[in-house]
């Protein structure tokens, strides 16, 4: 009873695993490529907004819009932590010496605060239109 168990477990498995690659998902057809599923990266990362949008019964204008927001929020929160990235060398800088600058800590804590707000501001703003 158990090498049945294992045996349809593997087999179930395996069949997800080609059915992904063969790309028959299942969230409803008319998503893949009318919005562009394998746009800028190769559809990774979209497939949850797909699903979603999938089980809210969005229109097609609705759909644009939402995917629309989505991009703005997905390029504001890149450059937010873009500066943050950026700060990680003047942190280090600040750190490094055996006594802490602490202008320099506090230019560098500044600028952390400001990503952190744009990055605060990005999602608010892209939850307001469905407020």
């Amino acid at each position: 009873m158990i090498c049945l168990a294992l045996g349809l477990g593997v087999l179930g498995f395996i069949a997800a695993r080609k059915a992904r690659r063969c790309g028959h998902h299942g969230w409803g057809w008319h998503h893949h490529h009318r919005h562009g599923w394998h746009g800028r990266h190769g559809g990774r990362g979209r497939r949850g907004l797909y699903m979603a949008l999938a089980h809210l019964d969005a229109s097609p204008a609705q759909e644009r819009a939402i995917i629309a927001e989505v991009e703005k929020l997905k390029e504001r929160l890149q450059s937010a932590k873009g500066s943050i990235k950026d700060s990680r060398g003047d942190l280090a800088a600040a750190i490094r010496g055996p006594v802490i600058d602490d202008a320099t800590l506090g230019a560098v804590l500044g600028k952390l605060d400001g990503a952190t707000a744009e990055a605060r501001s990005a999602a608010l703003d892209a939850s307001r239109p469905w407020a």
